[in-house]
């Protein structure tokens, strides 16, 4: 119980959801022409492992592209995840 209210006060404060991701990524030229599911899974990944302020910066416009983002060039766990999207 308290580990689902920290998870759920955690996702509120963060202000980064899925969907608003997916959005954000429908802009990046590069991405472009990528089925939904794929940016969805994506999405799921940068969730997972991006630093949750670079990817609210990445929302906002601070940070410029999903490449920036913090996390998300780190790790074969990071770069594994990413290519099972893509197949």
């Amino acid at each position: 119980m308290a580990l689902a209210l920290t998870l759920s006060l955690a996702s509120c404060g963060s202000g980064v959801d899925k969907a608003s991701l997916v959005q954000k990524m429908k802009t990046e030229q590069d991405i472009q022409g990528i089925p939904e599911s794929t940016l969805s899974c994506l999405a799921d990944v940068a969730l997972k492992y991006g630093d949750m302020e670079s990817l609210q910066g990445y929302l906002d416009g601070s940070v410029k592209s999903l490449d920036d983002v913090k996390g998300l060039k780190e790790g074969k766990e990071v770069e594994q995840a990413s290519q099972k999207c893509a197949q």
